[in-house]
């Protein structure tokens, strides 16, 4: 079997990565263009080649702050040069290799199993309604995972390719150094979010722990650092939480105490933005929270242009409007997982639908003088239908008449 590294080298490895990442919603135009453009002057090449001979290093990566999206808080991501990151884009498509060697309650950044899946997994429990729930996120996963003890980790799974173990023992382990602010400094970088292959680090990393639920028949799900574990009595949850907690601590992680919750038979439970009450699939308060901020904060903004340039309403309302088409369709750029795409096929009500249906168009209507009240009822539905407002529950219903194997195998586990 070709070694990851020696197959990185070849034309045919980069054009069955293209391939499948064309074939597929993972990647923008620009995206495209930039990894076309890198294949076809062969820049992976040199940084290949160096690899199999040994001696090459990448360069320390630049760590970045971002916002979290919808929230005041922070998050630390990762990158390298842009010719490093294609290049590790590409060995992540190669890590699928070792998909077969991890647990099936592993459902994120997989090549045979989705979000989807484990949707449907957690459905087809039989008596789903009479299970006590729990839930929990691991704090600061990625970048909180020891490289040493992961490192351990890889070397039991990739005991197959040395070159590709040597490689990756150096980019976690060699210098610990990263650039912040253009100062090149020492510190603990963990499996660095935002790196191409931080997912799959991510998925091995807790591994053992999967096993361990799916040897003792544990109806535990796990999507990188989100975990559900069911069970039929209390009692019978706690020693669970227990073995769960002891699994956490033994990798030298946190729990974050904000995220832990229990639901009990009859409660709704929350994973993946989707929410799961009586028999009912629906958005999850905490997603539409978020997307409800965003539609805030754009009218918002909208309001202060609309009021320094003297704009007509319409114009301000029209913005608005195609901000948010673009975000939940986007039919122009299919080659993008948008939002509808996501929750369509799988949510079973339209319940949150018209709620944040009725939330933008009340945000339309405060553009009309800047403030709530009811004289912005001047401005009708057709107006707002006018300036290309697309309901939310009208499209769900149009593509709940297209066959769709997904929403099938959904409907039919909630039967």
């Amino acid at each position: 079997m070709t070694g990851i590294l020696e197959a990185l080298q070849y034309e045919e490895t980069w054009k069955e990565f293209m391939d499948y990442k064309l074939s597929g919603h993972y990647v923008s135009r620009h995206e495209k263009q930039q990894l076309a453009d890198y294949v076809e002057q062969r820049r992976y090449l040199p940084i290949a080649q160096a690899l199999v001979a040994g001696d090459y290093c990448f360069a320390p990566p630049v760590k970045r702050t971002i916002n979290k999206s919808g929230t005041a808080k922070k998050r630390v991501v990762y990158t390298f040069s842009d010719d490093e990151n294609l290049f590790l884009k590409c060995l992540g498509y190669l890590l699928y290799r070792y998909d077969p060697k991890l647990s099936c309650k592993c459902f994120s950044f997989r090549k045979s199993l989705s979000a989807r899946d484990a949707i449907f997994a957690i459905l087809s429990q039989k008596d789903r309604d009479e299970l006590y729930c729990f839930k929990a996120d691991i704090s600061n996963y990625f970048n909180s995972i020891p490289e040493e003890k992961l490192v351990e980790v890889l070397e039991e799974l990739i005991d197959d390719d040395p070159k590709l173990m040597w490689f990756l023992r150096c980019l976690l382990l060699s210098r610990k150094s990263l650039l912040e602010d253009g100062t090149e400094i020492t510190e603990s970088r963990g499996a660095m979010a935002g790196i191409p292959v931080s997912p799959f680090f991510a998925n091995v990393y807790l591994l053992s722990m999967d096993k361990y639920f799916e040897e003792q028949d544990v109806p535990y799900f796990r999507y990188s650092d989100d975990i559900l574990i069911f069970a039929r009595s209390r009692e019978e949850l706690d020693a669970r939480i227990a073995e769960f907690k002891s699994q956490v601590a033994a990798k030298c992680l946190a729990l974050n105490p904000k995220k832990m919750s229990v639901s009990e038979p009859s409660q709704p439970w929350e994973f993946l933005g989707f929410c799961y009450h009586q028999g009912q699939v629906d958005i999850s308060r905490v997603t539409k929270d978020k997307l409800k901020g965003k539609i805030r904060r754009k009218a918002k903004a909208l309001l202060r242009w609309k009021t320094k340039n003297d704009a007509e309403f319409e114009r301000a309302g029209r913005a608005l409007i195609r901000t948010f088409n673009r975000k939940f369709y986007n039919e122009k750029h299919e080659d993008c997982f948008t939002w509808s795409r996501w929750f369509f096929p799988v949510i079973t009500t339209d319940k949150s639908l018209s709620e944040l249906d009725a939330y933008l168009i009340e945000y339309v209507r405060y553009l009309f003088q800047g403030r709530h009240f009811k004289g912005n009822y001047r401005v009708t539905y057709d107006d707002i239908k006018k300036l290309g407002f697309r309901s939310l529950r009208h499209e769900y219903y149009i593509s709940r008449k297209k066959p769709d194997l997904e929403v099938k195998r959904i409907h039919d586990a909630l039967q």
